[in-house]
Parts: structure tokens; sequence; C-alpha cells
């Protein structure tokens, strides 16, 4: 079928940034920042990605060394505090290796201000459909709006989708990864002080060094000072409580294509009396929308499952219900772009500078410390990678620039994809597409001292944190 429709432009940018996760703030504020005219756009009703509308309420601590000194500042580290601040437990979070946890109901206004502050223009609601390319330049894309097929032009792009979606309609090379994606939920009415005075009186029941390093007694002190708690990923296949019903017949392992319902991450909140669950793992693409609505079924379905169990079992829960469950399935990879310049294993454990860097991330170290099921420990090291511009610059087109991690060209995409990670991708690729637009260059021809200058405004190569 031929379909055909005129299309003009409702409206223009000198940056347009499609994707509002987490990277996609980063991008939007630091092109803002640069002086760039810059428009964002999403296919939510709010922005954070997979930190807000996949319920995933918390950031990997990757901003300090193991010696406890900040080593990750600028927009990442303004994000994160704003977080905290105003939908989490505070600046407390800064004195410990677990994660900082938020409020996602809260985060979702939290993070539209710090935008509008910024002075980004802001459309939600928004879902990208098309690329109009010409002479190997994006001119413009197709969006879906209320009124709607509209055209927005920009001069330069920044791909934060967390799919390529704007690449991939530009005709990029890439790549499919098919991996774990993860359906969260929310409880309400949780007496959070009795759940965590279990782990307190059963210390046995918090598996230490798992997921992140440290022990049942550093989570506790983290609630104590911040009021929010981290159980960590993995720490229910080692807790009796969820082994002795698997063994007993009482609760699977699987629920449908669900995997490990003993996987266990807990992210609790003591003010609003809540408790996020992340469990289970289902193998799906997140490219196929016919797979993704069986799976996003199934979870909701799996939720409750789970949730009828833990309110069964564990002290604090018994009058808990589900107060929310994701809008969107928690995917891991995607789709990524593909070219010459990749991101390798190498770049994640070196600490040489590169030529062409847009910014840093701390070096963490991976390990399996326990026999069994367990997972591994991630522990923060001494210092830091760089990620080089040109991995985030995909072959075919010369104006656009990938500002989520996951997305990037890459080796493995492991450590780069997680919050904090893709917060530093994002704000190089904003920076550099502000740059790129200022000048009239592209991106690919951009000129690196002019990007690197504004990158060290924003704090993104930060050293003294005094």
């Amino acid at each position: 079928m031929n379909y055909q429709k005129t299309l003009t432009a409702s409206t223009r940018a000198q940056v347009l940034v499609a994707g509002a996760g987490l990277g996609g703030i980063a991008a939007a504020i630091a092109a803002a920042r640069a002086g760039a005219d810059t428009l964002l756009i999403e296919r939510n009703g709010y922005p954070g990605g997979v930190a807000t509308a996949g319920h995933c309420c918390s950031l990997f601590n990757c901003f300090f060394k193991a010696d406890g000194s900040q080593a990750v500042g600028g927009i990442p580290f303004e994000i994160a505090c704003e977080l905290a601040n105003k939908a989490g437990g505070g600046e407390g979070w800064k004195r410990h290796r677990g994660h900082m946890i938020y409020d996602v109901e809260k985060a979702k206004t939290v993070l539209t201000e710090m935008l509008l502050r910024e002075g980004v223009r802001v459309r939600y609601f928004t879902p990208l459909s098309d690329v109009i390319t010409e002479d190997g330049r994006v001119k413009g894309v197709v969006v879906t709006g209320r009124n709607g097929l509209e055209y927005i032009e920009a001069d330069t792009f920044v791909d934060a989708t967390g799919d390529s979606d704007l690449a991939f309609h530009a005709g990029c090379p890439h790549r499919i990864i098919e991996g774990k994606a993860s359906f969260l939920f929310r409880l309400g009415n949780v007496d959070m002080d009795r759940v965590v005075n279990y782990y307190r009186e059963n210390p046995e029941e918090y598996i230490p060094e798992v997921d992140i390093d440290w022990d049942v007694w550093g989570a506790i002190r983290q609630y104590e000072e911040t009021g929010t708690f981290l159980f960590p990923h993995g720490g229910g296949k080692a807790m009796s409580i969820f082994q002795n019903a698997i063994a007993s017949g009482e609760l699977s392992e699987t629920f449908g294509t669900e995997t490990d319902l003993d996987a266990l991450q807990m992210h609790g909140i003591r003010s609003n009396g809540t408790i996020h669950i992340i469990t289970g793992f289902t193998l799906v693409s997140q490219l196929d929308a016919d797979t993704l609505t069986q799976r996003t079924h199934e979870g909701r379905k799996m939720a409750f499952y789970v949730a009828d169990f833990m309110k069964k079992h564990i002290p604090g829960m018994e009058n808990a219900y589900v107060a929310s469950t994701a809008d969107d399935l928690g995917v891991r990879f995607s789709r990524g772009i593909t070219n010459s310049r990749r991101f390798t294993r190498q770049h994640q454990f070196s600490t040489e500078p590169l030529e062409d860097a847009i910014g840093k991330c701390l070096i963490v170290i991976a390990e399996r410390r326990h026999e069994g099921k367990a997972w591994g420990c991630q522990s923060p090291g001494d210092a830091c990678f760089e990620v080089p511009m040109g991995a985030l610059i995909p072959d075919g087109v010369e104006n656009v620039i990938m500002g989520a991690g996951r997305s990037i060209s890459a080796q493995g995409y492991g450590l780069i994809r997680v919050m904090v990670n893709t917060m530093v991708v994002g704000q190089g690729a904003g920076t550099t597409a502000a740059v790129a637009a200022l000048r009239g260059e592209t991106v690919r021809d951009v000129n690196y001292p002019a990007v690197r200058e504004a990158l060290e405004k924003v704090g993104a190569f930060q050293e003294d944190f005094n």
C-alpha cells in the first residue's frame, strides 16, 4: 500500500533531543546551557524513561570512589542531588555505597521542573514516527501528535530514545541485542521500619557482597540516615523465606515466560511507606509490539502473584497492596549503532585520556563472591575511564549523535548503560550537538576543542570537588 501525506514543519529548534530518559534529560540540559535553542520530545506524558515509567527508582552510586571521594560531577550529579533532595532521602546517600533511592511519582515533576528551569522546550505525548533525510543529513523528524502527524526541523539531533529509533529511521547501521527484561511494581502501605528490623534481627537473610559491595549493616546505616533501604538484586536467591517456599512448592520460580521470581531487589522509602520490587526476568525484543504487549500483561499478573506471597511472609508487608505497576518494561538492551569507533572493554578499565573524550565515568569492578545462584558484586574503583565521542556518532548521517548509553557503538554495553553513565553520555551528546549547531558544523566534523571547553564548563571533567 502506498501512503502519501504532505507535511510542513510545525516548529524547529537548533537541537532536538528525542527521548526524555535520564540520558535525554542530561542531553537537553547540556544543550540548553551551551546556548542552543533546545526541544525535547518524549512519547510518555512525563520524563524519566526507565527511571520513572519503568519504576526503576534508584541510581547505583557510581559517583564516589572506594575511599568515599567524589569522582563524577557535572549535570548527572546535579540530577542525582535534585532527585535525592526533592524526591528521596536527602544528602545522606553520598556517604553510603548503596543506591540513591527516590519516589518515582515526585521524580516526574522534579525532572520536568529542572528542564523548564534551563529553558528547554518540552513536548510530552510526542512519539517519534519517522525521520526525513537529505544529502546525508537529517532534516527533521515526523512525530505523532494530538493533531496527527507533525514535522519538526532542527540543525542537530540527539537520539536518546534508548532503542536508537532516530538513527534506525535515518538508515544508520545498527545491531539488535535481545536480552533479559524485568517488570517492576510498587507496594504501598508498607511498614518499612518492621521490614528493616526483620533484617536487623535476621542478618543471615541479607546476603553480603551481592549486587553491590556492602552488607546488611551498611544497608541499615543508610536507612537510619536517609529513610531509604536497599535489598540487593539476587539476594532473594539466598533468602530462606523464598527458597523454602520454592522447595515446598508454595512459590514457583517461574510465571509464564517470567523466570527467577526469587531474584528480588527491593527499594524501600520510609516516608511514604512504599517499596519497589524488581524480580523475575523475561526474554523480550523491545522492538516487537506484540511481544511487549504480552510480556507487560504477564508482568502485571506476576506482580500480584509475588505481592501476595510477600504479604504472607515478610514482616511489615502484611497490609501492603500493589500501589502501581510500571508503564514500561525494564529493558536492558535493544538496538545500538555500529561503527568503527567502538566503546570497548579496554575503554571501560583504562585511565588513559582520549583525544575525543566527552565525559568520564567511574571504573567499577564486578566479580562473583558467592557460589551457586547468587549475583556478582560491583565495587567502586579508585579511578575513571573516558567515553569517546566517536562511539556516539552513527554512520550514514552527519548531524546525529547518540544520547543514551545502551545505544552507542560498543563491544560490551554492561556498565555504560547504567543510569549515571547514560547521563554522562547524554551530557556529552547534548553539548556536542549544541556546539555543532551554533558553529554551523556537523557533529562528525565539530571542533573538538570547542566541545571540550563547553563540557568543562558543565563539570564533565571536574577533578576538584571541594
